[in-house]
């Protein structure tokens, strides 16, 4: 039973047997002779940690979905990308945690071909930065920061690229002014978002890092928290029914990462309960997210 069970999800994912292993955790070898029925090992712990996957993914099915809506906060994000990657201009995307930034930025770069999306981690030097980027275009140079940004630079000019840098925040000085540099010579659009901290990175305490700040064309401030017209949107297309949205909106507190937890903890409910989202549970779920 377990090994037709086992067939079933590979043929519905798509999966390798080395990744279908990965997830059950045994080697690829091991899940050829499990399905062909040759095994000589503890069968019964792999039958029960099919189960356990085959139950898993039974419960994902009934997940919300995570697909982009198209809000109104969303469509000002989209629009600020494509005013940078016409114009060739740098802009800045800022806003609070969960404000849906990376979400809108990611369906730019979705959506058009030419564009280079980097995400910035705590750990990026200069020399990670261009590294990275070297890495997304392809770019093979020797490692030294002038032969990386050279070679960044060569191959961005005329591209009409457009950069989206996220989490530019984390970002040194001497990064922003890499991208300064290559916004500067190769003539591409960039678009820098992040926490509301970023403005004041680029601006310098005392207003010494005019020449980045100075390149800067406009700034889309999400502001604190997500519009009621944001989160109706989120609510009806996930539950199918604008009941719950003022309650919805109340405790979410206007983050959209908050938001997506809670309807995403509500629909589960729903379906272990069989039963119809009411506000008892809304708020039953609210009280165990960390605020």
């Amino acid at each position: 039973m377990s090994i037709e069970l086992l067939k079933a999800h590979i043929e519905a994912t798509g999966m390798s047997q080395k990744q279908v292993g990965s997830q059950l955790g045994y080697s690829a070898s091991v899940i050829n002779q499990y399905l062909k029925g040759t095994y000589g090992g503890d069968v019964k712990s792999i039958d029960k940690a099919v189960a356990e996957l085959t139950q898993r993914q039974e419960s994902k099915a009934t997940d919300v979905s995570s697909e982009f809506i198209a809000t109104p906060t969303a469509k000002r994000t989209l629009e600020s990308c494509g005013f940078a990657h016409a114009m060739n201009d740098m802009q800045l995307v800022i806003g609070d945690a969960g404000l849906g930034k990376t979400m809108a930025l990611k369906e730019y770069a979705a959506r058009h071909s030419n564009v280079v999306m980097l995400e910035v981690d705590p750990t990026f030097s200069a020399k990670v930065l261009l590294t990275e980027l070297c890495n997304l275009l392809g770019v093979t140079t020797g490692r030294n920061n002038n032969a990386m940004m050279t070679a960044v630079i060569e191959k961005l000019k005329g591209s009409d690229r457009l950069l989206i840098v996220d989490e530019a925040e984390l970002l040194t000085l001497n990064s922003l002014e890499i991208l300064r540099r290559i916004h500067d010579k190769a003539g591409i659009g960039i678009v820098l978002a992040g926490m509301p901290r970023l403005r004041a990175n680029l601006r310098g305490a005392r207003g010494q890092y005019k020449q980045i700040y100075s390149r800067i064309g406009m700034v889309h401030d999400l502001k604190m928290r997500l519009p009621a017209t944001d989160i109706a949107m989120f609510c009806e297309a996930a539950l199918g029914t604008d009941a719950f949205n003022e309650r919805l909106e109340k405790v979410s507190g206007g983050n959209a990462r908050r938001l997506n937890k809670l309807l995403r903890g509500i629909n589960r409910l729903a379906v272990i309960n069989k039963a119809p989202v009411t506000v008892e549970m809304i708020d039953r779920f609210a009280d165990m997210l960390i605020d």
